[in-house]
């Protein structure tokens, strides 16, 4: 989100309190779109958002089924979040959205790590030195690690992977199965062998060495869209703003009318239209960078590799009495990564009160992503047994893989910069 953040200070430094009302058109309907229109309204810009689908949120956002909704991929957000969850706070969702829990890592029968309500850094400390799993030396690597990482103000060899890096520290096989290797995953979406330390080491600083309350896990108590994108298009137009949905951008150009400005074309159904802006920013996927090639003229749109996640969605009927616990279960072993209660989360959606729906979430996972469905589904099946012994076949199931869910996070992947080589054009 700094990016994000950083774009609405550039649009709005040269504005002052007297001068009209600028006019910033965003494209794209995530979290990063809601989020710099949320930043450019707050610095006084008059926005427009541009989103070709129905339903706000991106990757990241509500799908209907049966009756009711489900989310596109189960996602959690960390306590790290802060300029997040503070835009959360500006756009009014409150704090019943999520439920906050201390960071807690539990992978049954073999490993468990809770880190208890003490002040940083006791917490995390405390956390590894009685995690359940781990041998005394284990617990001593994993703080002599980070205590390395700390003192090097979290600066590790340019290029080098997180495997690489484990490996410096003599990382044993247990710390890599049962911690490293899911908080990698998990925040990174890339496996440890490719994922570039740097970031890694940026995530232990910001999530695990920071405030204690940075360590929590977010989990979403409503649907994905309901947890952001749709309050802050809510909010936007109540500040003049406008959040047009169903409407594909097709050119990015400038003005032609001998202003500075920047026209963007859009189509809405048979109807196509054309409109000035002071400014554009543009949040889409990285995938579809290539879609206005232009901005970044005379070099091409910046590739990137990808990595999936695939979330199966199991429901049981008649499961009244069957619980998850605790609500998000990890596996150091098996197909699926995590699972999750969702009707111990999420407030309405499809489940019924006898109900019992699962979300198995598996990411990073090219071979997962191309398997078949009735295979994800028999298998993930068969893993939530061995932690929920007895269950029935499920009552129905929905995959869901995003083969584009994130960029793959190597030493080698350069990120744009904000700017683009059109003027008043920037990327968010």
């Amino acid at each position: 989100m700094a990016g994000v953040e950083n774009v609405g200070q550039q649009l709005s430094a040269s504005a002052s309190a007297s001068a009209p009302r600028r006019r910033i058109a965003i494209i794209g309907g995530g979290y990063s779109v809601m989020a710099a229109a949320v930043e450019a309204s707050l610095g006084g810009a008059l926005v427009v958002v541009y989103e070709t689908g129905k339903i706000l949120g991106g990757r990241a956002r509500r799908i209907e089924l049966r009756e009711g909704s489900l989310d596109n991929g189960q996602h959690i957000l960390s306590g790290a979040y802060t300029t997040l969850l503070g835009l959360m706070n500006v756009v009014g969702v409150g704090a019943k959205a999520v439920e906050r829990v201390p960071l807690s890592l539990q992978m049954p029968p073999h490993f468990c790590m809770r880190a208890p309500l003490l002040p940083a850094p006791f917490h995390t400390a405390f956390a590894l030195l009685t995690a359940r799993g781990l041998t005394f030396g284990d617990r001593f690597c994993a703080v002599r690690m980070m205590h390395a990482l700390k003192s090097a103000n979290w600066q590790v060899a340019p290029g080098s992977t997180v495997r690489a890096l484990l490996d410096a520290h003599r990382q044993s096989d247990r710390l890599v199965s049962y911690l490293w290797r899911p908080l990698t995953v998990s925040a990174l979406n890339t496996p440890i062998e490719s994922a570039c330390a740097q970031v890694f080491a940026n995530v232990l600083r910001d999530a695990l060495a920071g405030e204690r309350e940075a360590s929590d896990l977010l989990l979403p108590r409503v649907d994905l869209s309901a947890l952001f994108p749709e309050p802050a298009a809510t909010w936007l137009r109540t500040k003049g703003g406008d959040v047009r949905l169903g409407n594909r951008v097709t050119d990015i150009s400038p003005s032609n009318d001998g202003e500075a400005g920047v026209l963007i074309t859009s189509t809405s159904g048979n109807e196509t239209t054309t409109e000035k802006f002071d400014a554009a920013i543009v949040a889409i996927a990285p995938q579809q960078l290539s879609a206005f090639p232009s901005i970044f003229a005379p070099n091409p749109a910046p590739v990137f590799d990808f990595e999936p996640i695939t979330t199966i969605y199991l429901g049981y009927a008649d499961a009244s009495e069957r619980r998850l616990s605790p609500t998000m279960l990890g596996q150091a072993d098996g197909l699926v990564h995590w699972f999750f209660d969702r009707r111990a989360l999420t407030v309405g959606g499809v489940s019924k009160s006898d109900e019992l729906i699962i979300a198995a979430v598996i990411s990073a996972s090219r071979a997962a992503a191309e398997r078949p469905t009735a295979e994800l589904v028999a298998q993930a099946h068969r893993e939530l047994t061995t932690h929920l012994p007895g269950l029935p076949a499920p009552a129905w199931s929905k995959v869901i893989t995003e083969k584009f869910a994130t960029f793959a996070c190597t030493p080698s992947v350069v990120r744009p910069s904000a700017l683009t080589s059109r003027p008043r054009v920037y990327l968010a």
